[in-house]
């Protein structure tokens, strides 16, 4: 039998919010491919990524990889090197074979360690499988997460995994594809107090037994804008976004949550603890056995301001029974 829910505070101002618009996004320059910079260092099929950053000098460079496919797994050392692929994510892959994580970075790496248009598949780790961000604040930019998985009892962060008081991490223009969790996001994980931040990225089919799309735990954070969470499947709770913070904030702003299912509660997102601020975001055709939409519980507090509800399956709010429950401006009309 599920516990019951103890507290659920929602404040909701205005009901409308039309879907995000990259457009829109202060960061949507970002989405533009990038071309390799003069002077960059050339990788081509059949030689080694690894070795060319292991060469780079330790200031500010590049390396340009050409089209291909790329085996093995790469690890920047704290470089500030510029990876960027020549003809983009559709052609140029980094395969882990099974193995991962795909790419680490665990070395104090800042916002001039970059990867620019690969994309990175078939990692395997039991904490981010595709790419793993520990103490790192990597910038992350037109690439595909696809097809890896965090494995183990408690596998978190299928696609990305990030930890970590010094983890912020820049994600822009990302797509998480088909990734899975064992138990924890399917596409992104964030914890331990990491603070990522997400602009015009877009997750879709992942899966994972809490936070299918991106699970957030203990004091981890989140600083998510512009994104779409499509179709993401967690068997448990939090189809879009699990957020079960203890300490931390999630801030969500500009972002479709669409036909992402939970088999317990929240399809579109679960807030078992912590605070969650929801601003200008849409929420349509969710499912969950509690909460299509929004629901919250165990000490979670959710803040939802100019928000769209709509072709959710049951009820978006959880007026959960136990002591202490609390729910303000329960429009009901607008969970549907």
């Amino acid at each position: 039998m599920r516990k019951a829910l103890a507290l659920f505070v929602l404040t909701l101002t205005s009901v409308w919010s039309a879907p995000p618009l990259l457009a829109d996004c202060p960061g949507a320059s970002a989405c533009v491919l990038s071309k390799c910079p003069q002077g960059a260092r050339q990788v081509k099929p059949g030689q080694s990524i690894q070795k060319a950053i292991d060469a780079s000098p330790c200031g500010p460079s590049a390396v340009c990889v050409a089209p291909g496919t790329y085996k093995g797994l790469i690890n920047f050392h704290g470089k500030p090197v510029n990876l960027v692929s020549s003809g983009g994510p559709g052609v140029t892959f980094l395969d882990g074979g099974g193995a991962g994580p795909v790419v680490t970075f665990t070395t104090a790496e800042g916002k001039d360690s970059i990867l620019d248009g690969f994309t990175v598949r078939n990692g395997m780790a039991g904490y981010g499988a595709g790419i793993l961000i520990n103490m790192a604040s990597p910038t992350i930019r037109n690439s595909i997460l696809t097809q890896n998985r965090a494995t183990g009892t408690f596998g978190r962060g299928g696609g990305v995994g990030v930890l970590g008081a010094q983890a912020f991490p820049a994600i822009l223009c990302t797509q998480f594809l088909g990734n899975m969790a064992d138990y924890d996001g399917g596409g992104l994980i964030s914890g331990y107090s990491a603070n990522p931040y997400l602009r015009s990225d877009y997750f879709e089919g992942n899966k994972a037994q809490y936070g299918a799309g991106i699970g957030v735990y203990n004091s981890g954070r989140l600083d998510l804008g512009w994104t779409e969470l499509i179709a993401n499947q967690a068997s448990g709770d939090g189809g879009g976004i699990h957020s079960g913070v203890v300490y931390g904030n999630v801030l969500v702003r500009q972002v479709w949550f669409k036909n992402n299912t939970a088999g317990g509660n929240g399809g579109g997102m679960w807030v078992p603890a912590g605070v969650a601020d929801v601003i200008n975001c849409t929420f349509d055709g969710n499912q969950a056995s509690n909460g299509g939409g929004v629901a919250a519980g165990f000490g979670g507090m959710v803040n939802v301001a100019s928000t769209l509800f709509v072709r959710n399956k049951t009820a978006a709010l959880i007026n959960a029974s136990g002591s202490n429950t609390s729910v303000v401006n329960h429009y009901n009309g607008f969970y549907n």
